[in-house]
């Protein structure tokens, strides 16, 4: 499959049930997909219609000009579907603040909880020997990056790393606020006297870190693409950057060609046999297989 045929479109937004724009949804514009995965707050389209409104633009046919708020607020209360709950972000609630998001304290509470340190393990199949989870975006240097609701991105690293590496002791992680690009080297991951720099998959500022992982390191590999998370990234430049990435059945040759270079560096460097047992790779490659010089692991697989 070409890359062309296998990227999608638009951001993948995590675990979602709708794409739809709420300026559709409540039937004030004609079908749209959202392309910020519903952080209205920053969305050029839907300042646009916000400021056709002031001006008086009527965007229905029968001539009227009114907002979603609007829109949504004319209709009975058990239409007034909250905007989460248009989205599938939530099952149940009904907006009780006139569709105010910018001053709503449910809104807000939203907005803390993509924060909050409980990430669910997603579903991942195992491609040689390695876990590979949907809706994941991935850095050629083994970071992941996952858009969710609202318009942030998790980041962390992937299975491959944190198996061929081993259990960490320490990440440093940048500072809330930190501006990041992609590749750049915001995160080093420490194991005994050797350390590994690890490149960003894409840029924004830091508002999140796991303070989880900074207290016991070995829940990234516990949890890598659950609570061994590692940054909450706002970002600036999201469907540029995300052009960058891998994302579905590339991966899976990625992924493929990675463990496949991987099984002969091992060979040639420490004459070992690296096989997948039960289907997944050791916990610790480094740790396992003597004779591997750490600095041409971290120089061909996290920064080649």
């Amino acid at each position: 499959m070409s890359k062309s045929a296998s990227r999608p479109r638009r951001p993948v937004i995590y675990d979602m049930t709708s794409d739809q724009c709420v300026w559709s949804q409540a039937g004030v514009t004609p079908p749209r997909k959202c392309h910020r995965a519903f952080d209205c707050m920053g969305c050029e389209v839907d300042a646009k219609v916000q400021e056709r409104i002031a001006q008086g633009i009527a965007l229905h046919k029968d001539g009227r000009a009114e907002s979603w708020r609007q829109g949504l607020g004319r209709r009975p209360i058990e239409d007034r579907k909250c905007r989460h709950m248009l989205t599938g972000q939530v099952a149940l609630k009904y907006c009780a603040n006139n569709f105010d998001c910018a001053r709503c304290e449910y809104d807000q509470m939203l907005e803390d909880t993509q924060l909050s340190l409980e990430a669910a393990a997603p579903p991942a199949e195992i491609v040689a020997g390695f876990a590979l989870p949907d809706q994941h975006y991935f850095h050629r240097g083994h970071t992941w990056a996952r858009v969710e609701y609202g318009g942030r991105v998790r980041v962390g690293m992937d299975d491959f790393a944190l198996r061929l590496l081993g259990p960490p002791d320490h990440f440093d992680l940048p500072p809330l606020g930190q501006p990041i690009g992609p590749d750049d080297v915001t995160i080093r991951l420490r194991r005994d006297d050797h350390q590994a720099p690890v490149r960003s998959p894409l840029r924004g500022l830091v508002v999140a870190v796991n303070p989880r992982v900074q207290q016991d390191a070995a829940v990234a590999n516990r949890a890598p693409f659950g609570n061994g998370w590692l940054l909450v990234v706002e970002p600036t430049h999201l469907r540029r950057d995300l052009r960058g990435l891998l994302y579905g059945p590339e991966t899976h040759a990625w992924l493929e060609d990675e463990a496949t270079s991987l099984t002969a560096h091992i060979a040639g460097e420490a004459d070992y046999a690296l096989a997948a047992t039960g289907g997944r790779m050791v916990d610790d490659i480094y740790g396992t297989v003597e004779g591997l010089d750490w600095e041409a692991l971290v120089g061909r697989y996290l920064l080649g």
